[in-house]
């Protein structure tokens, strides 16, 4: 995805002990069926946490500078689809084979990045503009809208039971000479999810939160 990607900057990330060059050793299918099973989580969440909000609780915000739950879902909406967009095109351009598992191994920056927007880290990053909620009022579909745009990473990544994770590069939409190994968005995108479910959630909990 990036470096800046992903709402993360480099230089606003400590890293610590060396944690972030021990990186974990998996297989393929393991991060595949990783991905899936949290996305299906986020999306039960999501349907079951902001279905039921009016318009107007969706749009509310307790400072002007803060994020409301519908933009929390707006933003994910249009960040996963830059990359969706990405991930379908490899797949499409890609020969069909048997399934086969192969050893997976995150970049240093699929690393960095995955730890930056890890759910537990609740320090505030920066958000590139391309990655940016929608201007004007969310709508209630926005709920269907997400769980689409999750179900279509859950379709797509279920196709990649054949490719090699690691092989195969994938660039960011931010800067093209950023490259991540095709894995690292799987890895990366759920746990971004749950970040900003998590943001919706603090939301709807505000003590100041419209009761319709």
């Amino acid at each position: 995805m990036f470096v800046s990607a992903y709402f993360f900057q480099i230089n606003h990330y400590h890293i610590r002990n060396n944690s972030i060059n021990q990186m974990e050793i998996l297989n393929s299918h393991q991060v595949i069926q990783n991905c899936i099973k949290s996305t299906e989580s986020n999306i039960e969440r999501a349907v079951k946490t902001f279905s039921l909000l009016t318009e107007n609780q969706l749009n509310w915000k307790f400072h002007p500078r803060s994020w409301s739950v519908g933009e929390c879902l707006s933003h994910l909406v249009n960040s996963n689809s830059l990359y969706l967009d990405k991930i379908e095109n490899i797949i499409n351009s890609s020969p069909t084979g048997s399934e086969k598992d192969f050893a997976y191994k995150q970049r240093f920056l699929g690393k960095l990045i995955a730890k930056g927007v890890d759910p537990s880290d609740l320090k505030k990053a920066k958000t590139f503009k391309v990655f940016f909620p929608d201007k004007s009022e969310v709508q209630k579909n926005i709920i269907d809208n997400y769980v689409k745009s999750s179900e279509t990473l859950i379709e797509l990544v279920g196709k990649m039971q054949h490719l090699d994770l690691k092989k195969i590069k994938l660039s960011s939409p931010i800067n093209i000479l950023i490259r991540l190994n095709l894995g690292d968005p799987l890895i990366i995108i759920p746990k971004h999810d749950e970040r900003h479910l998590n943001q919706a959630e603090r939301v709807k909990n505000h003590k100041e939160f419209p009761q319709n």
